[in-house]
């Protein structure tokens, strides 16, 4: 990445390094930009200031934020450069805004485009300066971010993650980050070992296949209560679950969610799933 900020057509600014954290937000997720960069030295004292970053998907442009203003609003030029010059920035995406940018990224770096608005003023004269650039946030750095945002803690389907072991949700966790990352068969393995884990916990294997059974004949279904309809839902969860663990069989991304957020509704259900 190179973004400048400029006065009158001359380079004074150029921010060519990027770091990106997350942290939890109320109703939302929160990320710090850090652009990290030279400031050049000029000859005349140069004052810089209403400093403010735009942010969009890259391809094609689809805006995120508009100008947000940076922490330091005030930056000197003088004679000596610096090569130490940083800009932060504080933004909150929402769970629409996040859930669309997975979309965007599939399992790939995320491509944004940043443009840098300011305001120069060299002897009582004063212009405005705009730049942007595509930014490479690798995936790495990113699911980091996310991480650390609190993303993971709700799925992407927002069903909140029930109070259960740390198998559970390590497994629920392995799950979202498999289509993170792309791995979609992985992921669907994944939901068939947490239904698995979850008969073995209720001890009610056999209720859920017999329940099945009578689904499949028209008579017995007829006389099916709530609950043995759940349960046949669920052993009919695990066999589309068990296309991941044999075969050839490939998943997109969409299914992967899908499958994904059928685990977590269902078993959200204490009568046939996670014990409150």
């Amino acid at each position: 990445m190179k973004i400048l900020i400029r006065d009158n057509g001359e380079d004074i600014v150029e921010f060519n390094q990027l770091n990106i954290q997350g942290r939890n937000a109320a109703g939302g997720y929160a990320f710090n930009i850090v652009l990290r960069g030279t400031r050049h030295g000029v000859e005349k004292n140069i004052s810089i200031f209403d400093i403010r970053l735009s942010i969009a998907l890259a391809e094609p442009i689809k805006p995120l934020v508009n100008l947000i203003p940076a922490f330091q609003q005030h930056i000197k030029c003088f004679p000596h450069p610096n090569n130490g010059e940083q800009l932060a920035f504080e933004l909150v995406f929402s769970k629409e805004q996040i859930n669309a940018i997975e979309e965007y990224r599939q399992s790939s770096d995320l491509k944004l485009n940043f443009g840098l608005y300011a305001l120069t003023l060299t002897e009582s004269v004063l212009t405005s300066s705009y730049d942007n650039s595509e930014v490479i946030v690798h995936r790495e750095q990113w699911l980091k971010a996310l991480n650390s945002a609190g993303f993971r803690q709700t799925m992407l389907f927002e069903v909140p993650l029930p109070s259960v072991s740390n198998d559970f949700v390590s497994l629920c966790s392995k799950a979202q980050e498999f289509i993170e990352s792309g791995h979609y068969k992985e992921s669907v393995i994944q939901c068939r070992h947490i239904i698995e884990k979850i008969e073995s916990s209720r001890e009610d294997k056999s209720l859920s296949s017999a329940a099945n059974k009578k689904a499949h004949d028209r008579q017995e279904r007829q006389g099916m209560n709530s609950i043995e309809r759940l349960l046949s839902m669920r052993e009919q969860l695990k066999n589309v679950c068990q296309l991941g663990a044999h075969g050839d069989e490939s998943f997109t991304r969409s299914q992967a969610k899908s499958i994904l957020a059928m685990t977590m509704a269902l078993l959200a259900e204490p009568t046939i799933g996670f014990s409150e």
